[in-house]
């Protein structure tokens, strides 16, 4: 079996690419041939394996191409891309081969998606957003900052401005939406790989009809360690960017209203207006990756108060796997984890006085305790290891190829 991995990135630059480019190496040590298609360099030394082959379109990111006009060309169709695909893909073998879309919305442009229709080859695609209906990406209208409640591309969706840059920058984006809907419907029966059961609920009503779907959930690889006894920690965290969507002004809020210690690690927009709300609050910037579980493991409990509907942050497998109880915002991927009240809380997005209640129950050490061992228990029953995600992407690329019924 072959699967031709397409992402705009080759090196991790965030999640979605991190995914795309662990996963590719975790089917290759599980002898899957992988040819990586990328636009943007460099090229992570993870793909560096007999069994990987990469091929690298020279593009660009684009808002780094020339001007505006011409960046706009290309993000809304990317021709010397599909050219580039097109090739690529009609010379891989017919039968064993399959197209497997992580992102192309950086370089690519929906391009990409009409090179895999009309490769003919079966085509599956990993939701790490919702760019494959939502012309933003995410569903959620920046203006109203609440979660969009518009038909995707209705007359309604095109008209308003909900975009986090301008409304111009909404119309490039909703023509690239044209370009993109009129590229699904090339794909013969997509397979939809979401990262969580709540995203596929969410995100299944706006795909192609035809689509079939599935759940495989990120890879979170980490050594097990002993527990964190949580009650001994005393802050609660919130790791992330600081934006609108993700609320890192409302955790603000309601842990100063808690008269609760909170630490946030990060950086974004929103960092003078955490100041301002909790002059109390701890503000640091981004740690190195290396150290983010030890970072997790000094919480008393981990928040994550998006008021989008986030498919899969694995910051919450990260807590679980320390003994970390979480906060979280019901309407997000990870909330499908959590027995509520046992192991972790969950919140309604956007709710000051629900987080700030959630958090003074935390303050109890019997609580925080209790919760954060069943938290522990319950991730280590079932770990997102590697091995996990590489077993049920192979399992979806046999049925996408007729190898299982």
């Amino acid at each position: 079996m072959r699967a031709v991995i397409i992402s705009d990135f080759g090196s991790v630059n965030g999640g979605a690419a991190k995914v795309a480019i662990e996963s590719a190496r975790g089917l290759a040590e599980a002898g899957i041939e992988i040819v990586f298609a990328c636009a943007i360099g460099p090229i992570s030394e993870r793909l560096d394996h007999p069994l990987i082959h990469v091929e690298r379109f020279a593009g660009e990111e684009i808002w780094q191409v020339g001007s505006k006009l011409a960046a706009a060309r290309q993000g809304i169709w990317n021709a010397q891309a599909q050219r580039f695909l097109g090739e690529l893909l009609a010379r891989q073998p017919r039968g064993e081969t399959l197209v497997h879309l992580h992102q192309w919305t950086k370089a690519f442009s929906p391009a990409a998606i009409a090179a895999a229709g009309d490769s003919g080859l079966p085509v599956a695609i990993t939701m790490h957003d919702y760019f494959s209906f939502c012309p933003v990406g995410g569903y959620f209208d920046f203006r109203a900052n609440a979660v969009c409640q518009r038909e995707p591309m209705s007359a309604s969706c095109m008209a308003r401005n909900c975009d986090r840059a301008s409304y111009p920058h909404k119309l490039v984006r909703v023509a690239r939406q044209f370009g993109s809907d009129k590229a699904m419907r090339r794909l013969a029966a997509p397979l939809f790989i979401h990262v969580s059961d709540f995203a596929r609920r969410f995100a299944e009503p706006f795909l192609p009809q035809q689509a079939r779907h599935v759940v495989v959930e990120n890879m979170m690889e980490a050594e097990q360690r002993p527990p964190v006894d949580a009650a001994r920690n005393r802050h609660a965290l919130f790791l992330g960017r600081f934006t609108q969507e993700k609320a890192a002004d409302v955790l603000a809020k309601a842990a100063r209203d808690a008269d609760a210690p909170v630490r946030f690690v990060g950086e974004g927009p929103l960092a003078g207006e955490i100041a301002r709300l909790n002059p109390q609050a701890e503000i640091r910037g981004w740690v190195p990756a290396a150290q983010v579980f030890d970072e997790i493991a000094q919480a008393r409990c981990l928040v994550l108060p998006s008021i989008w509907y986030e498919p899969g942050p694995l910051v919450i497998a990260e807590a679980r796997s320390l003994g970390v109880p979480v906060v979280l915002a019901r309407t997000t991927g990870p909330a499908s984890w959590v027995a509520d009240g046992e192991d972790g809380i969950l919140v309604d997005g956007g709710d000051v006085m629900g987080l700030s209640t959630a958090l003074k129950r935390l303050q109890d050490d019997a609580c925080a305790s209790a919760m954060g061992a069943a938290a522990y228990r319950r991730y280590w029953a079932d770990p997102l290891t590697m091995e996990r995600h590489v077993g049920r992407t192979i399992e979806s690329y046999r049925r996408l190829v007729g190898r299982e019924p």
